[in-house]
């Protein structure tokens, strides 16, 4: 026998058939971007929790374009490649600047950015040795022809002896005076070298101190060069030695282009709360499309904010340090930072919790978690289970707007 339903419930249940077959799926339904004059006009629409939403604005083409050009995608053994080329040129043109300043003074630079000296003997010396040596047998030699006037002495360009003499007694005291003279020009010409080397010794102990003074500050030069490298860049060198982009100044720099989004978003959400805003607008940024930006040979994982609006896409730290910045020009005393867990990114945000809250202690400050990545559309104060289960294990808290 077939069962009827009272009439009220018979229309509940309709209520929810219809309600679960009509309901719209949550996440962005519409994107378009067109130039308007110097300007790039964006239209959006998408669903959240709080129903169906549309926003338009427009931001200065030219602000995305330097967006793009100023934020180059890098591997991090790349990058940090890169930089130590560049600051190999650097020092080298540092110590050729030294080794101008200092003549005679050998200055050279070694692998791993070390720099040694030495101060260089005359480059002459070996001719003023042969030329001390060749005057004292010269004199030597016209000595033994004046004391033998029948005799004949001669010497080869290999510094050998041809002698010739009336007997063989004169010719054995010629060759014991020659073998003396040599002994003499000798010693004369060591005398030369050890003066030399005694004039090298004192300019080392004179310039030592000085050459000493001059690598540290090449040193601190280069080193403060291979920060400075990677800053002028866009990213920054941790503790560690690893490289991250520079979330906090990519932040910070994209504000004024993002200020007519948060306008945009402002005029609609005047009058809630401040949880429900921030919920709302987070909603925004979860609802562009999620992209892995597995590529980091194109990408480096991350795209700054105008690019992630004009690209429609982005993954976990460029969807957070977005709604970073976003969060910061509608509420500009909140602080904000980047969590960074393994292959995981989202933010906290520096607000009283609420009740179902969740939210971490770090830094004696209390952090509000927020999980703008998407594509799940949860609220302000609630993260996806893998990043729940991840915060035993933070990598990093990273500041962006303090």
């Amino acid at each position: 026998m077939p069962t009827t339903l009272p009439s009220r419930l018979l229309l509940a249940a309709l209520c929810l058939l219809a309600g679960a077959v009509l309901a719209e799926p949550l996440g962005q339904t519409h994107f378009s971007s067109a130039p308007a004059g110097q300007l790039r006009q964006f239209d959006y629409g998408w669903v959240d929790q709080a129903g169906r939403h549309t926003l338009t604005f427009q931001v200065e083409a030219a602000a995305i374009a330097a967006a793009r050009s100023d934020f180059r995608a890098w591997r991090s053994a790349d990058l940090q490649q890169a930089a130590d080329a560049e600051l190999d040129r650097q020092t080298k043109r540092a110590v050729d600047d030294l080794g101008r300043a200092y003549p005679g003074v050998v200055i050279e630079q070694r692998p791993g950015h070390g720099i040694t000296w030495r101060v260089a003997p005359p480059a002459d010396l070996a001719a003023q040795e042969r030329a001390r040596f060749d005057e004292a047998m010269d004199r030597a030699c016209a000595d033994i022809q004046s004391d033998y006037p029948g005799a004949k002495i001669s010497r080869g360009a290999d510094g050998n002896f041809q002698l010739k003499a009336r007997s063989k007694g004169d010719l054995a005291a010629i060759e014991q005076r020659l073998e003396l003279a040599q002994n003499a020009a000798n010693q004369a010409s060591a005398q030369l070298v050890a003066q030399a080397q005694g004039q090298v010794e004192r300019r080392s102990q004179r310039i030592g101190q000085e050459l000493d003074r001059e690598f540290a500050a090449i040193k601190q030069r280069m080193g403060d060069f291979r920060l400075a490298y990677f800053r002028e860049r866009l990213y920054r060198l941790d503790a560690s030695g690893e490289l991250w982009p520079d979330y906090a100044r990519l932040a910070s720099r994209a504000l004024p282009n993002l200020a007519p989004l948060a306008l945009a978003l402002a005029v609609q959400l005047r009058g809630l709360p401040v949880h429900t805003v921030l919920t709302r607008a987070m909603a925004f940024i979860q609802t562009i499309p999620y992209d892995r930006l597995s590529d980091r040979a194109a990408e480096a994982g991350f795209l700054p904010p105008l690019v992630m609006l004009a690209e429609n896409r982005g993954d976990c730290d460029t969807k957070s340090v977005a709604f970073a910045a976003l969060a910061h020009l509608l509420y500009p005393q909140v602080p904000s930072a980047l969590i960074v867990v393994r292959n995981h990114a989202f933010l906290g945000l520096g607000l009283t919790p609420q009740a179902g809250d969740r939210s971490i202690q770090y830094d004696r400050r209390t952090w509000v978690l927020a999980e703008p990545v998407g594509p799940g559309v949860l609220p302000l104060g609630q993260v996806g289970a893998e990043s729940q289960a991840a915060l035993g294990r933070i990598i990093a808290v990273v500041p962006l707007f303090p």
